[in-house]
C-alpha cells in the first residue's frame, strides 16, 4: 500500500506528539494543515484520500469538523482521533474513530482499511461496485464500509442478483444455522444494508423486498423508483 493521499489536521502545538513524523516516513503523500479554517480549503486543493483529524490536539470532539470536512468531500475518508478516555458515537461521515493514546501502528491499521483499492479489486453489477475481501462497497457516489455479515449478506445476494433469495437461503448461508424461529436479525441487516447502499433506504430501488418470499437485488433497472 504506497501513495495514499493522506491530510492530517492538528493543533500547531500537538500534546501529546504528532503522529505527523511516522506519517511524513511513510510512503504515503501526507500534507499537515494546522489552520482549521483553511482546512476545507486544503482538500479541495489537495483532494485527499484519507482526512486524519486530530481533534484531541485541538481540544474539541471534532464532530462538527468532521461534518464540514466530509461535506466538502464526500470521497474523502475520515479518520478521528479523539482524546482519551472518549466515549465515541456512531456518526455517518466518521469512517473510523481512534481514542489516544494509540500506537502509529494501529493508525496505519486504519489507513490501511480505508485506502483506496485497486481496479481489478472491485466486482461491478450496476450501480454497486462491491469488493467483499475489504467488506467495502460503493454506489451513488458514496462508499461504506460493511460489517463481516452485512458483507457475507449482501455476496449472497450479489451472487444470485435479480433473483428472489429466500429468508431461509440467507439465514442458512449467513448465519449458518436452519433455525427461523426469529428472523429479525436477517430484517434489521437488510435495513443496514440499505442505509449502506441506496439513496433513500425508505424507498429502496435496489435491495427490494418479495413478499411472504424474501429479498432480491436487483441491480439491472436502476430507474425503477418503486421498491417495497
Amino acid at each position: 500500500m504506497t501513495g495514499v493521499r493522506i491530510l492530517l489536521i492538528e493543533a500547531k502545538k500537538v500534546n501529546p506528539s504528532s503522529y505527523s513524523v511516522d506519517l511524513l516516513k511513510s510512503n504515503h503523500i501526507v500534507r499537515i494543515e494546522n489552520n482549521t479554517s483553511k482546512a476545507v480549503d486544503t482538500i479541495r486543493k489537495f483532494a485527499p484520500d484519507i482526512v486524519i483529524l486530530d481533534a484531541a490536539s485541538m481540544r474539541t470532539s471534532g464532530t462538527r469538523l468532521s461534518f464540514r470536512l466530509h461535506q466538502s468531500c464526500k470521497k474523502c475518508k475520515i479518520i478521528l482521533l479523539a482524546k482519551e478516555n472518549t466515549q465515541l458515537t456512531h456518526k455517518p461521515y466518521i469512517d473510523i474513530g481512534l481514542v489516544k493514546p494509540f500506537t502509529s501502528r494501529k493508525l496505519f491499521n486504519a489507513i490501511k482499511r480505508l485506502a483506496p483499492l485497486p481496479a481489478g479489486t472491485w466486482r461491478k453489477l450496476g450501480p454497486l461496485k462491491l469488493s467483499i475481501k475489504q467488506r467495502r462497497v460503493q454506489c451513488w457516489d458514496k462508499e461504506k464500509r460493511l460489517t463481516p455479515k452485512e458483507a457475507k449478506l449482501l455476496q449472497v445476494l450479489a451472487n444470485r442478483a435479480g433473483s428472489t433469495v429466500s429468508r431461509k437461503h440467507l439465514i442458512k448461508q449467513v448465519w449458518e444455522t436452519d433455525y427461523l424461529g426469529d428472523t429479525r436479525t436477517l430484517d434489521v441487516h437488510i435495513s443496514w444494508l440499505r442505509r449502506a447502499i441506496e439513496k433513500d433506504p425508505l424507498d429502496p430501488r435496489l435491495l427490494k423486498t418479495v413478499r411472504g418470499k424474501g429479498y432480491r437485488l436487483d441491480v439491472s433497472n436502476t430507474n425503477n423508483k418503486h421498491g417495497t
